[in-house]
């Protein structure tokens, strides 16, 4: 199995396997990008824990100490969203790529699959619309438009876009091999 990772700015965002076993297999995979670690969110909430204690002790000390049930829900709040961000970056787009088929396969946060299988002889990825501020990624089955890196930065998409062409054009060229029974 050769693996490529590519490399987008600063963080790494999708990989691309190729697969030299049997027929040419071609995978990418796609992830949200989280600029925060699990490390820096427990420093982050740390400090906010440590910031919102000296804030309500001062509150106490100055007889307000019905704001320390605010301060509690606040750090509530905001504990609900990180971890919340963070479920929502654990969807996982799969493009098989073989000279027979497209295999795009969704996992999302719970565990849950989506697949999808067209036929690969027909498919071709395109940007839509090229001047839009938000720019989508469609492969593109005769009529048929399938979203796919919905999550991803609308930069990444245009090389996104060449990769799956150039994976597309080159499992048309290695046709399926036949194994003798």
């Amino acid at each position: 199995r050769c693996i490529r990772t590519v490399r987008m700015t600063s963080q790494l965002r999708w990989q691309y396997e190729t697969s030299h076993t049997g027929d040419h297999i071609i995978t990418i995979r796609l992830w949200p990008y989280r600029s925060l670690s699990l490390q820096s969110f427990k420093i982050v909430m740390t400090a906010l824990s440590l910031a919102i204690f000296s804030l309500g002790l001062g509150f106490y000390l100055l007889g307000a100490w019905p704001v320390i049930g605010f301060l509690g829900a606040e750090i509530g709040l905001v504990w609900f969203a990180f971890r919340f961000n963070y479920r929502a970056g654990q969807l996982i787009e799969e493009i098989t790529i073989s000279p027979v088929s497209v295999t795009i396969t969704r996992t999302d946060w719970r565990g849950r699959h989506t697949k999808q299988i067209l036929d690969s002889a027909w498919i071709k990825a395109d940007l839509m619309p090229k001047k839009a501020r938000r720019r989508k990624l469609f492969l593109r089955h005769h009529s048929e438009l399938l979203e796919i890196g919905a999550f991803l930065p609308p930069a990444e998409k245009p090389s996104l876009a060449s990769a799956l062409n150039n994976a597309l054009a080159q499992a048309q060229l290695n046709p399926p091999r036949h194994h003798p029974s």
